[in-house]
C-alpha cells in the first residue's frame, strides 16, 4: 500500500465530525470513498444520495460560517465604538482609533465570536473537501462502470 493511503486508512483526519443544529454527523471519508467493483450497479445508485447530502451540508455549513463571521464582526463595531467613545484617564481625551481597535480586538467577548467563527470556517472547509472527493468518485466509479461494461 501507498503511503499516503496507508495514512489516510489509519489517521484520526479522515474521522469527520461535524455537527449542524441538534444533528452531529460521525463518518470515516476513507471508507466512504471506497469503491467496490462487486457492487458497481449500487454504487452507482448510492453516489447520488452520498453526495446531495454532502453538497447540501456543505451549503448550510456556509450559511453559518457566514452567520458566525458577521456576529464577530458586529461584536468588534460594538466594542471598537464603545472604547472610542471612553475617555483615556491619563490624557482626558477619547482613546484613538488605535486603542479602541486594540481593546476591541483583544475583547474576550470578541474572541469568543471569533472562534466560533473560525471553528464554523473550519467545518465548511472540511465538508467542501468531502464534496470535492464525492466528485472524484463519481469519476471513477464513471470509469470502472464503463471498463466493466467493455468487459463483458
Amino acid at each position: 500500500m501507498k503511503r499516503l493511503n496507508k495514512y489516510a486508512l489509519e489517521s484520526a483526519l479522515m474521522n469527520i465530525t461535524i455537527s449542524y443544529g441538534t444533528e452531529t454527523f460521525d463518518f470515516n471519508l476513507f471508507k466512504e470513498l471506497v469503491i467496490d467493483e462487486n457492487k458497481i450497479d449500487s454504487e452507482i445508485k448510492e453516489q447520488p444520495s452520498a453526495y446531495a447530502f454532502l453538497g447540501m451540508l456543505h451549503k448550510k455549513l456556509i450559511r453559518v460560517m457566514k452567520d458566525k463571521e458577521k456576529e464577530a464582526e458586529k461584536k468588534y463595531w460594538a466594542l471598537f465604538l464603545l472604547y472610542k467613545s471612553q475617555t483615556d484617564s491619563a490624557t482626558g481625551k477619547p482613546f484613538s482609533n488605535d486603542v479602541a481597535e486594540a481593546k476591541a480586538t483583544k475583547n474576550s467577548e470578541y474572541q469568543e465570536k471569533l472562534q466560533a467563527y473560525f471553528d464554523a470556517e473550519l467545518n465548511c472547509n472540511i465538508i467542501e473537501t468531502c464534496v470535492k472527493s464525492f466528485e472524484q468518485r463519481y469519476s471513477l466509479i464513471q470509469t470502472l462502470s464503463a471498463n466493466i461494461r467493455k468487459s463483458r
